[in-house]
């Protein structure tokens, strides 16, 4: 369901910087062990062959309970959407229309197959306007964030965010293995809002280096 089209053409341009916990804490949840085993608690694992790191992202299911939802695995076959990019030398831009929430869940994407130090996507996500009645996104307060092959992210209940955005140009897809709930009434499983003309969204592949 759309519940909005906004006009952004006065909207500046949008860096992406690259994904830490830290960085996407008021948004949601990052899987990335490089990060996370420094910081969150863990312990041996396996008989001595893993290390367990703990409670790395949060799970939520708030449905109510006359329209219950089931926990799913769902997979995303994603292509880079080369008809919204264009490069500039070293940087490269992303033109961003469309934005989506999901009012009852929280809905994590983990990559697969993707080489883990190598650029693969980019995530974009916005505040929510606490004076909108409806919870709509603030256009001004975008941002966007650069992912490596070895990070996941999980978006926090009714956060905005674009659908996914692969910007590993030289794979034919990358695959999401996607954890998220759902009842099947599609507006209590998605709900979107539009811009227009779309936001900017800049990156550079050397940004990735953490």
């Amino acid at each position: 369901m759309v519940l909005k089209t906004f006009d952004v053409a006065n909207i500046p341009r949008v860096r992406a910087v690259p994904l830490t916990p830290e960085s996407f804490a008021p948004y949601g949840g990052v899987i990335s062990a490089d990060h996370q085993i420094k910081h969150v608690k863990s312990s041996g694992a396996n008989y001595g062959t893993a290390v367990k790191i703990h409670k790395v992202a949060p799970i939520t299911n708030n449905y109510p309970a006359s329209a219950p939802a089931t926990a799913n695995w769902n997979i995303y076959r994603c292509k880079a959407p080369k008809h919204l990019i264009t490069h500039s030398g070293a940087k490269s831009t992303y033109k961003s229309t469309v934005l989506e929430r999901h009012p009852y869940t929280t809905q994590t994407f983990v990559p697969m197959g993707e080489n883990l130090n190598k650029v693969a996507y980019l995530v974009i996500v916005a505040a929510t306007d606490a004076n909108d009645p409806q919870k709509l996104p603030e256009p001004s307060q975008i941002k966007a964030f650069i992912c490596k092959g070895n990070q996941a992210v999980t978006y926090g209940v009714g956060t905005w965010h674009a659908p996914m955005v692969v910007i590993d140009e030289d794979i034919d897809h990358l695959d999401f293995a996607v954890m998220m709930h759902e009842n099947g009434v599609a507006d209590d499983d998605c709900q979107e809002c539009y811009f227009e003309p779309g936001y900017e969204i800049e990156y550079t592949v050397n940004a990735s280096k953490l």
